[in-house]
């Protein structure tokens, strides 16, 4: 029965692990919806108008950061890659530090922990970033060139 237990505390660890790196790999649509919300809400929004503006403005931001990272140019296509994975490092760093604080003493050992998450997390938006990208730019020099 312990290691039953044992072993659903382990996937419900990895599970939030899990979600916790997927939200911090969209750290930057995230808050760009939630500054634009705060931002209606502000300008005395109702709620329903704050938390649309909301949604619309990281559905933009992701929808710009995709365009992006699919144009042919690459200073554009590093400034998305840079626009993604900063925020997602940040947070990365941040979640992982409390986490660990939480486990065990504030200290190197935390810290490096949490710079670990941050490499790791940040490094998971740049490739995912990449990825947005494809293979769209080798496909348009391989039809160039065959024609």
């Amino acid at each position: 029965m312990i290691v039953i237990a044992a072993l659903l505390i382990l996937i419900a660890a990895l599970l939030a692990a899990r979600l916790l790196t997927s939200l911090a790999i969209h750290a930057m649509p995230l808050w760009c919806g939630g500054a634009l919300a705060w931002s209606a809400y502000a300008a005395h929004a109702g709620l329903m108008t704050s938390a649309l503006a909301g949604l619309g403005g990281a559905f933009a931001s992701l929808v710009i950061v995709q365009l992006l990272a699919r144009s042919s140019s690459a200073l554009l296509r590093a400034l998305c890659i840079v626009l993604f994975a900063i925020p997602a490092a940040i947070a990365g760093y941040f979640a992982a530090h409390g986490l660990a604080v939480a486990m065990i003493d504030e200290g190197f050992a935390a810290r490096m922990l949490a710079i670990a998450s941050a490499l790791l997390v940040g490094g998971a938006a740049a490739m995912r970033c990449l990825a947005w990208g494809g293979g769209q730019i080798e496909d348009r020099t391989i039809r160039s060139s065959s024609a």
